[in-house]
């Protein structure tokens, strides 16, 4: 029985992830589905060239997936930040990411017209999506997918924004109810959203939809 639920399941984000696609690459925006992770990790390190500079966004989706830690093995180490560092190395980081040839990053929500919705609280993350490297590859599990710009915004303000607030171990008002209240604090991470609608014109922009749940 639990066989044949998980192949309903599998085959019902097949069908979802390959509908978003359909959508992405009618914006002119490259996109693939993949079934599981590691399909997906194959694919990156076979478009990712040995030897090339590759920098990230600081993406659970990313380190999750064990993409960050197979591009390590293989040389050289991605360019991204840690939680650790101090403010003046973890800025300088950011800042050699989004100019690395190569940059991979997740979203916060795909729709299933074919846009990327992102909300970030510095920018890093979306200024290197849209512009800086020749080629981004954003990843993505089949969770992120959603039906419309209402609930896209709608997952970054009552999911993505709490749960990466609590990860950061942020004191804002969303880590304790779970949702978002609009908080104007110093803390608040919800201060740059971007919707992509289409390839931004001299980027070569990708988009790896994983039948898994991924990220947060």
């Amino acid at each position: 029985m639990a066989s044949e639920f998980s192949d309903v399941r599998k085959g019902f984000f097949k069908a979802r992830g390959n509908s978003a696609c359909d959508a992405l690459r009618a914006r002119g925006i490259e996109a693939k589905y993949f079934d599981s992770a590691a399909e997906m990790i194959d694919e990156v390190l076979e478009t990712i060239p040995p030897g090339a500079k590759v920098g990230a966004g600081g993406s659970v989706t990313l380190r999750e997936t064990g993409l960050l830690d197979r591009l390590a093995e293989r040389g050289p180490k991605p360019v991204v930040h840690e939680p650790t560092m101090e403010p003046r190395e973890s800025i300088a980081v950011r800042k050699e990411a989004i100019v690395c040839p190569y940059y991979l990053c997740s979203s916060n929500a795909i729709t299933m017209g074919g846009e990327l919705i992102n909300t970030d609280g510095i920018g890093n993350r979306v200024c290197g999506m849209i512009f800086g490297p020749e080629t981004v590859i954003v990843v993505a599990g089949i969770n992120k997918v959603v039906e419309d710009r209402d609930e896209a915004f709608s997952r970054v303000r009552n999911i993505a924004g709490p749960a990466n607030a609590r990860r950061l171990g942020l004191n804002t008002p969303c880590v304790k109810t779970g949702y978002c209240v609009d908080c104007k604090g110093a803390d608040n991470i919800c201060r740059v959203t971007t919707i992509i609608s289409g390839k931004p014109m001299w980027t070569d922009l990708r988009v790896f939809i994983v039948g898994e749940i991924l990220g947060l």
